[in-house]
């Protein structure tokens, strides 16, 4: 009888912090502004050092370009 005793107290202890988890989970309230100013702000990170790295590629390629125009024969 004393299993039993011990396996009910241990179901309803899973079934009460089941519950709590549950309800603490399932509490979502919407992005605040802070939020989204912070997301915004990495975006913003990110896009400049992308394009920081195809300013520089493209200027490495124009160079190289304009290079082998410049060294070409001419007629």
């Amino acid at each position: 009888m004393r299993m039993f005793e011990l396996y009910i107290k241990a179901w309803s202890l899973r079934q009460k912090l089941a519950g709590w988890f549950n309800r603490f989970i399932s509490k979502e309230e919407g992005a605040t502004i802070a939020e989204y100013a912070i997301l915004l702000a990495v975006v913003v990170v990110s896009l400049i050092l992308v394009l920081g790295q195809l300013t520089a590629a493209l200027k490495e390629k124009l160079v190289e370009i304009i290079g082998k125009i410049q060294s070409s024969p001419t007629n």
